[in-house]
């Protein structure tokens, strides 16, 4: 590509995506290269999906900085992306007196309107199923929930919609002074452009020592979830947090937006990009949950997974330009609350931008993104009215999750649109139900290759090699249906 962008940025995870959905606003050139085969799928798709209140932000640091700045654009976020964060509330549980001081800074630092310190019965009140062993509560109504995915697809997505370049598949290895210019160098060529943002989650610091910036290398941390059944709705209806020990808010109980239950995470060092789960750390996921909810239905787990902070020594985001490349600037050491701090972190770095010569026009003409319909949660009415017009509409592909034909095809053939099994499930939850893909998975790749006009055998799970399909075991009958 020989055009000269104004903005290049590193990265498809949900600060990437943030970044290039608010310099969308502006009349800007930007492109967005990630080096996977989707938005997604690095270190936004696996996390709690929690947007904390002003209650659990982090005084005296750049993280806690964001994370305030980031809550006022919470509203404005919901109605561009056109979706919708749970407001769920929190509670913070303390287990003896000695943790009483935790939940009055807890309660001082966010003064929010409605938050208190509860009694054990008042806090029962709230959630019947929480531990009699608890001394007190800090309730904290300002907490809300995202689904992950959808956040970081909707950023893109609006993004797509508002004239960003996207690339996917490409990984950056280097940079290249080209006069006023910065070329960022992928194993397919060379991308040129006035500005650079280095958010590259895992790899972050990598590109940045590869810029001849002194910057320590990440360490990945982390944590494991046990995600439960949707017949689990109703069972907490906040986020439930302990008193954090150590490094981490602890293991935590909570609602997700689509019903299921999730519990998690634990705090552990990882090699590399290690996502594997252990026997012993789902044990010590399980032994966290039920301090909180006695009773909670371990047997119940439908799915259980881990996902990595990329952190740094200090604990900190490090947002800096490069000593050598003066309009590249790197995003290094964004974990928790990362996601929560999106928006704060993307007007951060347009200001920095600004400050060095980006000029920011407002645009006149910013494109609202609308969602898709999601064929579980329309009443019935709609459900009739969408089949008449189209029949892929009465078509369930997934059992569990009720997802239709109509829905799989939307999400394969939208911008940036899905082209791995792992990028459908995170936009329509095949493969996320009870069975974990038992039925849809059998269908999805020949509905996919239909669509995308591939082979069946060249679909991929997530990565480029991640084949799904291998031999052929036994004949299909002619005419027999696939989905």
């Amino acid at each position: 590509m020989n055009e000269e962008f104004d903005v290049i940025i590193i990265g498809g995870g949900v600060v990437g995506c943030a970044i290039a959905w608010y310099l969308a606003h502006f009349d800007l050139q930007i492109l967005l290269l990630e080096k996977e085969l989707d938005v997604c799928s690095g270190v936004s798709k696996a996390n709690t999906g929690i947007i904390h209140s002003r209650s659990y932000w982090t005084p005296h640091t750049l993280k806690g900085e964001l994370h305030l700045r980031s809550l006022s654009w919470i509203e404005q976020a919901e109605k561009e992306l056109d979706i919708e964060f749970l407001k769920t509330g929190a509670l913070t549980m303390a287990f003896s007196r000695d943790d009483l001081e935790f939940l009055q800074t807890l309660k001082e630092r966010g003064k929010i309107e409605g938050a208190q310190i509860l009694a054990p019965r008042e806090a029962h009140t709230l959630e019947p199923m929480i531990s009699d062993k608890i001394f007190a509560a800090y309730y904290d109504p300002e907490t809300r929930v995202a689904s992950p995915f959808e956040l970081n697809i909707a950023l893109a997505e609006s993004a797509f919609l508002n004239g960003v370049h996207f690339i996917l598949g490409q990984e950056v290895v280097g940079f290249e002074e080209e006069k006023s210019i910065v070329g960022v160098l992928t194993e397919n060529g060379k991308y040129l452009s006035r500005w650079v943002v280095n958010c590259a989650g895992l790899s972050s610091s990598y590109l940045a020592q590869k810029s001849g910036d002194n910057i320590p290398s990440l360490r990945p941390l982390r944590g494991e979830y046990l995600v439960l059944d949707r017949e689990c709705r109703g069972l907490v209806h906040h986020v439930l947090y302990p008193v954090p020990v150590g490094e981490t808010k602890g293991i935590l109980v909570s609602p997700t937006t689509d019903g299921n239950i999730l519990v998690g995470p634990n705090l552990e060092p990882a090699e590399d990009e290690d996502t594997s789960t252990t026997k012993e750390g789902l044990k010590e996921v399980e032994e966290g949950g039920k301090k909180l909810i006695p009773s909670l239905p371990v047997s119940q787990t439908i799915a259980t997974f881990s996902g990595l902070r990329p952190t740094l020594p200090d604990r900190d985001f490090h947002i800096f330009f490069s000593s050598r490349f003066p309009s590249l600037l790197h995003l290094v050491g964004i974990e928790s609350p990362g996601l929560t701090a999106s928006f704060g972190i993307a007007e951060y770095v347009g200001d920095l931008l600004h400050k060095r010569g980006l000029k920011l026009r407002e645009r006149s003409d910013f494109v609202i993104r609308s969602s898709f319909p999601v064929f579980r949660k329309l009443p019935w009415e709609e459900r009739e009215r969408l089949i008449q017009e189209d029949d892929n509409w009465g078509k369930i592909v997934c059992r569990c999750e009720e997802v239709t034909v109509a829905e799989v095809k939307h999400a394969l053939l939208s911008s940036p649109g899905a082209s791995t099994l792992d990028g459908l499930k995170r936009r329509v939850r095949v493969m996320m139900g009870r069975c974990q893909g038992g039925f849809c998975g059998m269908r999805l790749p020949f509905l996919m290759a239909e669509t995308l006009g591939l082979e069946e055998r060249r679909i991929v799970k997530s990565g480029r090699n991640s084949f799904y399909l291998g031999e052929e075991t036994k004949e299909v009958r002619s005419g027999a249906s696939l989905y």
